[in-house]
């Protein structure tokens, strides 16, 4: 059964009594006024005769903006729904995210790409959130024959990946890179070469569950042989998915400073986990790429807080329960992360790891310039429409289980942890939830 927030409508609000978290600072004492759902002045006292919403002493960001959602949209209801999906990022405290096209079928024409936005529609309403969408390089993601890309950047597409399969074509890429240069949206590079046959990053939980290791170079080689092509495109734009090797870390870091338009992101379980912290029983600890060593999670971290990682991406992969059911070597790779990538932030903000300006960096405002979303998604802009989540960011650690998830497949890593903060509501516009 679904659990719907609680929901009002408001013409014209001013939110009083919290702290302001944007990526340029943090505010205290000051009011935020909306009026026909559009931010009117952040400032000590607003003279608005307007409903006043008391935020207890809690903070007020902008809400994120997720660049790597699987809504599995369409074609795939029997592990996610367009109601469920949608509702899962208005809980995680999202205004956007961008889906991807690994479907069925596949998002690789005009008119498969319609069919998804026809279908959620009706929630994008609802819920006030936005959805945006990718579509995949090549036809049916395992041909060598590339999609049209002209006419799915024309109907509205942000982003072109393969979500789940690396282009193992040099040739394709270079061909992709050459066109996507002219039309200016990146390119989204799952980066794996096949062949490795591999499940869990090596390491003492790997072998006692006798899973087959995975191992680091299938990631980074095709990141190295990526930017080989990128030089040929120079303006290109390329995006590697998330992220999970501190060798990968090194290549982007060494594009980024020779001017070439690199950037990458990391998923929060690659952020909160390491290969000897996860959970043997838990068969949604089994995710492509895979949990790696303690390094590798030190070097995300820090690559997060100096901006050779750019944001944070969920890889929010829902499955039916049987595809998780059996041994690691057995069950499909994925796991859901809408409802918990924020307090795996706020934790990282606890332990010294990020600021509160770059926490709302890396939730909010990077992935929203990253899509080149329109203003007041990722950041608080005067006349533009307000989008924020309300943050308990002391609340005690919550004990995580699958009742806490919206998300129509429970498979979340997180299932047992206890991560901080409380998303208490959000604010899309004139719309008012609370989730209390």
């Amino acid at each position: 059964m679904i659990q719907e927030p609680k929901q009002q409508s408001s013409r014209s609000y001013i939110l009083e009594n919290m702290e302001i978290w944007t990526s340029h600072g943090v505010r205290q004492n000051q009011q935020i006024w909306v009026e026909d759902g559009r931010l009117k002045a952040i400032a000590e006292n607003v003279p608005a005769k307007a409903e006043r919403i008391d935020c207890a002493g809690k903070v007020i960001m902008p809400a994120g903006v997720d660049a790597q959602t699987h809504l599995r949209v369409p074609g795939q209801a029997h592990k996610e729904l367009p109601q469920t999906g949608v509702l899962a990022a208005l809980k995680g405290g999202y205004c956007a995210v961008l889906t991807m096209p690994n479907t069925q079928p596949t998002i690789d024409s005009v008119e498969v790409l319609k069919a998804g936005q026809d279908q959620v529609a009706e929630f994008e309403k609802k819920y006030g959130v936005r959805v945006f969408w990718t579509a995949a390089i090549t036809k049916r993601l395992n041909s060598d024959d590339p999609t049209d890309f002209t006419d799915l950047v024309r109907s509205g597409v942000k982003a072109f990946t393969n979500d789940g399969l690396g282009v193992n074509s040099d040739s394709v890429m270079e061909q992709a890179f050459a066109q996507l240069e002219k039309l200016g949206v990146p390119l989204l590079q799952h980066a794996e070469f096949l062949g490795h046959g591999g499940t869990l990053a090596p390491g003492s939980v790997q072998r006692k569950v006798g899973a087959s290791p995975y191992p680091d170079e299938p990631e980074w080689k095709m990141v190295e042989r990526d930017i080989r092509e990128l030089r040929k495109h120079r303006q290109a734009r390329y995006h590697v998915l998330h992220v999970s090797s501190r060798k990968t870390l090194e290549f982007v870091h060494a594009a980024k400073a020779e001017g070439l338009k690199v950037t990458a992101e990391v998923s929060p379980h690659h952020l909160y986990f390491n290969s000897e912290t996860i959970d043997g029983e838990n068969k949604s600890f089994k995710m492509n790429p895979p949990i790696r060593s303690s390094e590798d999670q030190r070097a995300l971290w820090t690559g997060l807080a100096n901006g050779d990682v750019d944001f944070v991406a969920t890889d929010h992969a829902p499955h039916e329960q049987l595809m998780k059911s059996g041994g690691f070597d057995k069950v499909a790779f994925g796991t859901i992360g809408l409802e918990t990538t924020l307090p795996v932030l706020i934790d990282g903000l606890n332990r010294g790891y990020l600021t509160r300006e770059r926490l709302v960096d890396v939730f909010s405002t990077k992935p929203a310039k990253f899509l080149d979303l329109p203003k007041g998604y990722g950041d608080f802009v005067i006349d533009a429409p307000f989008h924020a989540v309300w943050v308990d960011v002391k609340a005690p650690n919550h004990v995580f289980s699958d009742q806490d998830f919206s998300s129509l497949s429970k498979n979340s890593c997180f299932i047992g942890s206890a991560l901080p903060g409380k998303i208490c509501g959000a604010f899309h516009e004139q719309a008012i939830f609370n989730f209390a």
